[in-house]
């Protein structure tokens, strides 16, 4: 009698992890499934990149000239220059797969004062990445007071209407990994490692041989790098301490961005403003320009790499058939110097109520007298 229900049930599971699997990728069963078989997932789908199956003899068959930006919509990292190269041909062993990623040891680094970075040393190369959406989120996250704040007013805000006690963290307080392969060994290398996100893990994968000098973290609000010889110097500026000494971080826009349309065929006024904009957005180009190479000696458009969605950049050449590629590092196990917030947690190791959620419901149910009960009586947050 309940061999029809329970049927259900199994085709409804099917297809829901199905659908988990086309959109989220196999990233969605990295927690459940043995890692072998997450591998064979990842392997079986690497054409496919947010959910879209995708075939190509070259890198650029993989590359969109999307209107929010270059997207890789498959198996490809960013040489300089942002011309796209297949992830097989520059790093070997190479894995999205890090929600399960915990670091063995974790070193707090702090903003240096100032406006400008020790620049490099002579006989040194420039390696220049940004990064925007990766989509890849480390198991770490970070938050102050006002995040508390106002997922404390959601909370309230869901109770009242439904009686709900589920929270999560919101998007964007955990820390989001970017690769880097560094297949540069004639020389050490100087990284600039820039981003617009708000918490970013960089992820260094050398090639033997390959050394690098210094890093340089700008932008986002929190950053960090994994997989770096501890005796190598990082230093951070992030996006507010960018604006606070007028720099602003610009680049060309794509020739399949959004905006080109509306300069091109926007009606009257949509238009007009776009001119404006675009004249507006030359000189902020410019100046940033000046400013990359008075600071570390190269223009920033000319030698960024990276996509606005991707999840690896290369620095260094693409070697050759007899050339040693870059070694994947993993975030698992790994040493990270990072920024964080107030408050930060490792998934899993943070004791029962000490974690975002256990705070949350603490000061909701602090204000509601010590009893949440009480929220549904209007409780004025």
């Amino acid at each position: 009698m309940i061999r029809g229900p329970i049927t259900l049930l199994i085709v409804g599971a099917i297809m829901l992890a199905g659908f988990a699997l086309v959109a989220l990728g196999p990233q969605a069963f990295e927690r459940y499934l043995p890692e072998r078989v997450v591998a064979m997932l990842d392997g079986g789908l690497a054409g496919t990149f947010n959910g879209v199956r995708r075939s190509g003899d070259s890198p650029a068959d993989f590359l969109d000239d999307g209107v929010d930006g270059l997207e890789a919509r498959g198996p490809i990292a960013a040489l300089a220059g942002n011309r796209p190269v297949f992830i097989g041909d520059v790093i070997d062993g190479y894995s999205t797969r890090v929600g399960s990623g915990i670091p063995a040891e974790i070193t707090m680094i702090r903003p240096i004062s100032g406006c400008r970075p020790t620049p490099p040393l002579q006989g040194t190369t420039v390696g220049h990445v940004t990064s925007g959406v990766t989509g890849l989120d480390l198991p770490l996250l970070t938050y102050e007071d006002s995040d508390l704040a106002l997922a404390v007013q959601d909370f309230v805000n869901a109770y009242r209407s439904g009686g709900l006690t589920r929270i999560n963290p919101p998007a964007g307080l955990a820390y989001e990994v970017y690769d880097v392969a560094v297949t540069e060994t004639r020389v050490p290398v100087y990284l600039v490692l820039e981003s617009t996100g708000r918490n970013r893990i960089w992820n260094i994968h050398l090639a033997p041989g390959a050394k690098v000098e210094r890093v340089i973290l700008l932008g986002g609000m929190h950053s960090g790098v994994a997989n770096l010889d501890p005796v190598v110097p990082v230093e951070v500026l992030p996006g507010a301490a960018l604006a606070a000494c007028g720099i602003e971080p610009a680049y060309p826009l794509n020739p399949g961005h959004r905006f080109f349309d509306v300069l091109k065929n926007g009606p009257g006024t949509y238009k007009t403003d776009a001119e404006a904009t675009y004249l507006v957005m030359q000189d902020r180009i410019a100046a940033y320009n000046t400013w990359f190479r008075d600071t570390f000696g190269v223009k920033a458009d000319e030698t960024r790499a990276g996509f606005d969605e991707g999840t690896l950049s290369v620095v260094g050449p693409q070697p050759g058939a007899a050339e040693p590629k870059a070694v994947y590092a993993p975030v698992n196990g790994a040493r990270i110097r990072m920024t964080q917030d107030d408050y930060f947690e490792i998934e899993g190791q943070v004791p029962e109520g000490e974690d975002f959620a256990g705070r949350v419901k603490a000061i909701a149910t602090s204000f509601a007298f010590g009893d949440l009960s009480t929220l549904r009586q209007g409780v004025n947050f």
